[in-house]
């Protein structure tokens, strides 16, 4: 990834790339429109904000393929040697066949996990609707044309339910606007805001603008990255006191509450799963997948 300084994005003009975190998590997404100096400011907040190198957002347009136990092509897995209590490496799902698995060579801390054929890993994946674990044994280690692992279909699964009540930390930008205003974010009327703090049933907010009227209708618009794929949702609710402490001393950017109203399926299902993965890649692995019911 390539960090940048608010000198490298345009103000009032669609972004040439789509802007990242330094954990490589979703900010604001292509085409998107930093309206002036001060939504600029806010993007920078709460740390740095980078780029990807050499990536093609026409890549994203894909639809990612379903493996085994509904993983999609793209998928973050967290990987560990069976039986380890060390931090899980991070990984991607890259293809299957016959329920066998292809993935990325796992890295923690930018250095690849010491792996050879004949090892038993476990790993923990979402798939939209639950986090899995399961083990399997690394079939054939392969270095060309770039470094992956093949592994054998998942033994001793385990699937962890999705909650409703999960709640992450975040910082994604989302366009502000009033409940059928949808062309304030093509004429510039329209306020960049940064969510913090993300669940199905609501957000914590900031903005430039002073924080709307208790009670009030608003409107978000924004795009996450789920499975590798970049996706825009629209989600109206209401206006809500911020909770004490939730960034609330910020007297530059007011924080506030949004409680979404009921959310379609479409969007619940992106949330749930935007949701999980930010869990899956903050939340230790267990020793043995039967732990996993104990979580």
């Amino acid at each position: 990834m390539i960090q940048l300084t608010p000198n490298d994005l345009p103000v009032g003009y669609p972004l040439p790339w789509s802007l990242l975190d330094g954990e490589g998590n979703l900010v604001l997404g292509s085409g998107s429109v930093i309206p002036d100096e001060r939504d600029l400011a806010l993007v920078f907040r709460h740390g740095v904000v980078c780029r990807e190198d050499g990536h093609d957002d026409a890549d994203d347009e894909l639809r990612p393929a379903t493996g085994p136990l509904g993983l999609q092509v793209g998928t973050l897995l967290h990987v560990k040697h069976e039986g380890e209590a060390a931090r899980p490496a991070a990984s991607r799902l890259i293809g299957f066949i016959e329920q066998g698995l292809f993935v990325t060579w796992p890295q923690l801390g930018g250095r690849d996990l010491p792996l050879q054929a004949g090892d038993a890993v476990l790993l923990r994946g979402f798939s939209g609707h639950a986090i899995h674990s399961f083990t399997s044994t690394i079939t054939a280690v392969c270095r060309s044309p770039f470094r992956y692992l093949v592994l054998s279909a998942p033994v001793q699964k385990h699937a962890m339910p999705v909650r409703k009540a999960a709640r992450v930390p975040t910082r994604l930008a989302a366009y502000l606007t009033e409940p059928g205003d949808d062309d304030d974010i093509d004429t510039g009327t329209a306020r960049l805001a940064l969510l913090s703090d993300l669940s199905t049933g609501g957000a914590l907010v900031q903005t430039t603008a002073p924080a709307p009227a208790p009670g009030s209708r608003v409107r978000l618009r924004f795009k996450m990255r789920t499975a590798s794929l970049d996706s825009e949702v629209t989600i109206d609710g209401w206006i809500r006191l911020a909770p004490p402490g939730a960034a609330s001393d910020d007297a530059d950017f007011p924080a506030f509450g949004v409680a979404f109203d009921v959310l379609a399926e479409r969007e619940l299902t992106l949330l749930q799963c935007y949701i999980y993965e930010q869990l899956l890649s903050s939340t230790r692995m267990p020793l043995q997948p039967a732990a996993v019911a104990a979580v």
